[in-house]
């Protein structure tokens, strides 16, 4: 849909190659003055991204007002101090059958338990794709051997998984009730279909008395979908893939040309 930029009260967006562009580690300082404009205006600011909350940037929580935090794909909701709101565990029948796919056809598997990343098949593969600091790596655990991490933290959230897309995308159909969505090269979020991006916004709409009609969502990959599809004026980012794009209602510049502000600003909504 499209609606009038005048009514919107929440701006919803994602942080890796939306906010945030590849190579970079902080939002633009144009973003940052265009956000915190927004929310003097009475304008509520929500990240959304598929990232465990131990994964945010620090420099997001210097830079943003935000209070709550949508994590690993809708599964999880956050408080800005980390305090968990909502959470939605995968079935142990669907944990065991992405470890087996993964060992099978090496792939790197972290599972995003609801206190840490958690590796169950091919670790230095899964960290050389998946993060990009020592401070990263250093926050997640190898279980590869045991993988004995949800017997004390419950079933997993969501999934991260990094293979050869040649090989991952003919198994895209074999776990029933996930789905997994391209995020980067070689890299696939795996999470309920059940749940997504937009299940996190709806507790947050409900908290500030708002309705999708009044949201303004940001995304660039096929995880975003769900709440650019459901926003009052739904992004896509310049460098998103065309299921993307197709979702959205303006096509923004690229998250290197800071789109996200750049849309912000041609609407008046900052």
């Amino acid at each position: 849909m499209y609606n009038d930029p005048k009514n919107i009260r929440l701006i919803v967006a994602d942080i890796d190659d939306t906010m945030i562009p590849a190579g970079s580690l902080r939002i633009s300082d144009r973003l940052r003055e265009d956000l915190q404009k927004a929310e003097s205006k009475g304008i509520h600011v929500m990240v959304n991204s598929g990232r465990h909350y131990t994964f945010m940037q620090p420099t997001l929580f210097e830079d943003l007002p935000m209070e709550l935090i949508g994590t690993i794909n809708g599964a999880c909701l956050v408080a800005r101090d980390g305090t968990v709101i909502e959470s939605h565990q995968m079935s142990e029948t669907a944990m065991n059958q992405i470890t087996d796919l993964c060992i099978h056809h090496n792939i790197g598997l972290g599972f995003k338990f609801i206190d840490h990343v958690c590796t169950y098949a091919n670790y230095e593969k899964f960290i050389n794709g998946y993060c990009h600091t020592d401070s990263e790596k250093s926050i997640v655990i190898n279980d590869d051997e045991n993988r004995t991490h949800h017997l004390h933290n419950g079933y997993p959230l969501g999934v991260f998984i990094i293979g050869e897309e040649s090989v991952i995308e003919p198994l895209k159909q074999s776990v029933p009730g996930m789905s997994f969505a391209w995020s980067s090269k070689d890299g696939y979020d795996i999470f309920q279909s059940d749940l997504n991006k937009a299940s996190a916004v709806e507790p947050a709409l409900k908290k500030y008395g708002l309705s999708w009609d009044q949201v303004i969502g940001f995304g660039d990959a096929g995880n975003d979908t769900p709440f650019i599809r459901k926003a009052g004026i739904g992004v896509a980012m310049g460098n998103s893939k065309d299921d993307v794009r197709a979702a959205a209602d303006i096509i923004a510049p690229s998250s290197a040309d800071d789109g996200v502000a750049a849309v912000l600003e041609q609407l008046k909504i900052v």
